[in-house]
């Protein structure tokens, strides 16, 4: 079992912080399997991947069930910008 370090985030820590999170997380089951059957991809957080605990990291999940880790930032203007960091469970080929 990976040993966590001491400065490593929990969802219960997240939950705390913001209980929003908490109540969007437990609906996510189901609405993701859902956004998944339409085709969309999904973003969330998970404790596998420390780094998405807190701030702009998230897991980005497609349909074919192809993850990776992802920064996603909201522009002063309000868009949507998204950087693959990397590939969590695939090879990026060239």
């Amino acid at each position: 079992m990976p040993r966590k370090s001491k400065n490593a985030f929990t969802l219960k820590q997240l939950y705390k912080e913001d209980p929003i999170q908490r109540v969007i997380d437990e609906g996510k089951g189901w609405g993701a399997q859902q956004m998944l059957k339409a085709g969309v991809p999904i973003f969330y957080r998970n404790e596998k991947y420390p780094e998405t605990m807190h701030g702009d990291l998230f897991v980005k999940e497609y349909p074919d069930g192809l993850k990776f880790l992802v920064r996603k930032e909201l522009t002063s203007d309000y868009r949507l910008l998204e950087e693959v960091i990397r590939p969590l469970n695939c090879k990026i080929v060239h």
